[in-house]
């Protein structure tokens, strides 16, 4: 019962997102960008698919902060009225199943690979991307049929 109610709860709150969104009715998407040194890499497709694997990366971190949240700790010390040391750590923990890229773009620039990776959530079937996927309104949808 607790898990339905979550899973309406998301998908109630990311709808929102979504709907700002013409071009793609029903997603919620991420742009993640990614870079890579050549000189780190031992080809120039190598070093491609390294930057490409770096936006993806970014892209599902940015998508988890929508859809689950982000939790943030934060902790400081003061002595004789004076910070000493300030330390504030994200984390974000989530499942994500169902992603489309959206787009995707790898070039250079001033001697370093860059990619930026669109990836995608499908709240329901409206978008041409989002019809052969199973969307998050049809998974909310047969949660609550059990």
């Amino acid at each position: 019962m607790m898990r339905k109610l979550i899973t309406a709860a998301v998908l109630l709150g990311c709808v929102g997102m979504a709907q700002a969104q013409d071009s793609l009715p029903g997603v919620v998407t991420a742009l993640g960008f990614g870079t890579i040194d050549p000189a780190m890499a031992k080809t120039n497709a190598q070093a491609r698919m390294l930057a490409k694997r770096a936006a993806q990366l970014d892209a599902q971190r940015q998508l988890s902060e929508q859809v689950k949240g982000i939790e943030i700790r934060a902790g400081s010390t003061v002595e004789e009225y004076e910070v000493r040391s300030d330390i504030i750590a994200t984390r974000v923990k989530t499942w994500l199943q169902g992603t489309v890229v959206v787009d995707e773009k790898v070039y250079e620039s001033e001697g370093t690979w860059v990619a930026e990776v669109t990836l995608g959530i499908c709240l329901t079937n409206e978008a041409e991307i989002c019809k052969q996927k199973e969307s998050l309104e049809a998974i909310s949808n047969a949660a609550n049929q059990n």
